[in-house]
């Protein structure tokens, strides 16, 4: 393969694995919120319920019993709507981290190709010297043998 062609490939390797390092910090940065603010609503609706529990204890109107249960079943269900979200944002940070490693892989890839080339080269360049160096040391060889 070309150096010039393995260069191109090697940078746009480099550029690929960059933006899903990037968007795999995103995507975590995102399932971090999403778990603080499920955090967020399971502590609110724990403090609801021990509230709705003290206000039992003491007594409590039908109408703000049915309020109450209303809202805990409001808090239930966004505590679930967040549950799922944490659960699809996983999903998304496993694709994004799968794509960051493929990236990685491919990018690992190129650059061995690269290690190679300049290995076989220097490989020539050293057969190349030393052919030049054999052929300098049989001339000074076959000089010295002719003025004895």
């Amino acid at each position: 393969m070309n150096s010039v062609v393995l260069a191109h490939l090697t940078e746009q390797a480099e550029k690929a694995r960059t933006e899903a390092a990037q968007l795999l910090a995103e995507e975590r940065q995102n399932k971090q919120k999403i778990a603080l603010q499920l955090q967020t609503l399971q502590q609110y609706r724990s403090d609801y319920a021990e509230q709705l529990q003290l206000h039992m204890q003491q007594g409590i109107a039908s109408h703000l019993l049915n309020n109450y249960r209303q809202f805990l079943l409001s808090l239930d269900n966004a505590v679930s709507r967040a549950q799922n979200a944490l659960v699809d944002q996983q999903t998304k940070v496993d694709h994004s981290q799968q794509q960051w490693m493929t990236n990685q892989r491919k990018l690992a890839s190129y650059e061995t190709l690269h290690g190679r080339q300049q290995t076989a080269a220097q490989r020539v360049i050293n057969k190349r010297e030393q052919k030049l160096a054999d052929e300098l040391s049989l001339a000074m060889h076959m000089r010295q043998r002719a003025s004895r």
